[in-house]
């Protein structure tokens, strides 16, 4: 069930939604440690049915040790992937006196993301198979989830501060990746303009690679084969969505919705790990690399449609 591009993804806040879906994103949040409630979830919550059949099964998963071990397998993987195929360029480092008021740093927002899109990514995974069939372990044994707790957010830069040549990175990647919204990882990484716009300028060249899409496709991968170890037998079938009242229509909007946040999810990951190496560097006091140093041959051919679709 593809999602079809020009389709707007509905997005319902912790604040814009009713009751009993405002107390679901709350368990969400605090389950995973963060203080504000993830894209994905936000993407659930537009339908309420069907976010508390996926809470009801999920919730088991996230309060376990397996699932965040699992989490910081995806990152790790990541991590290798991308030190081992993406050339990574220094990126400029950002001067503590022009940190934007009451935010995290760059790198507090680096291991915001790495801790949290993993774990996003191993949720939507399983979702995605547990729509056709129960998944993980029928009597595993669960241990109780030890995380990281973050009690501030990165900000996010909003459209209307954003200036115009960030405007157009965040258009640009969207048309590339066919992506349906702005994430929240590129909002808080454009706080450093100077510094986000360096990175986009070297991220994008690797977009052009077959090399980015093929590590997409292996972590999509990776992330649905972990799903059959968590260590609590989900079931979210089809079937048990329409007996919870969901329409077809509405059923197939959840498939492709949560197929949008696999495919986005694994791109944010390795985005994140791209500008965590590019961070490492700088601070190892490598001397940043001239743009026109850092275009391999593999980033000039043609990049094909994502395998990831395919997952």
């Amino acid at each position: 069930m593809r999602w079809k591009r020009g389709n707007r993804l509905k997005l319902v806040s912790e604040s814009e939604a009713p009751d009993r879906t405002r107390k679901i994103l709350r368990e969400v949040r605090e389950s995973l440690g963060v203080p504000c409630v993830p894209k994905l979830y936000e993407a659930y919550a537009a339908f309420p049915k069907f976010l508390e059949v996926h809470w009801e099964a999920f919730r088991p998963v996230v309060h376990s040790r397996q699932f965040v071990v699992l989490g910081a397998r995806l990152a790790a993987e990541s991590y290798t992937r991308a030190h081992n195929y993406f050339d990574v360029p220094v990126l400029p480092q950002v001067e503590a006196g022009r940190r934007p008021v009451r935010t995290l740093s760059v790198s507090q927002v680096l291991d915001y993301y790495q801790y949290l899109d993993p774990l996003l990514l191993l949720i939507a995974a399983a979702q995605m198979r547990a729509l056709e069939e129960g998944v993980g372990a029928p009597k595993g044994r669960v241990d109780a989830a030890v995380h990281p707790e973050f009690v501030a957010a990165p900000c996010l830069l909003g459209d209307a501060e954003a200036p115009p040549a960030v405007q157009r990175s965040w258009q640009e990647r969207g048309r590339l990746l066919e992506l349906a919204f702005i994430s929240d990882e590129h909002r808080a990484l454009a706080c450093w303009s100077d510094f986000y716009l360096a990175y986009w300028v070297a991220l994008k060249d690797l977009f052009a690679s077959p090399v980015y899409a093929d590590c997409q496709y292996r972590l999509a991968e990776s992330a649905l084969h972990m799903a059959g170890e968590l260590p609590v037998r989900v079931e979210t079938c089809i079937s048990e969505l329409i007996e919870a009242g969901l329409s077809d229509e509405e059923v197939a909007a959840v498939a492709g919705a949560n197929e949008l946040f696999v495919h986005a999810l694994t791109g944010l990951v390795l985005d994140i790990t791209f500008a965590r190496i590019g961070v490492e560097k700088a601070a190892s006091g490598a001397e940043p690399a001239a743009a026109t140093d850092t275009k391999p041959e593999t980033r000039h051919k043609k990049r094909t449609r994502s395998p990831i679709r395919a997952a």
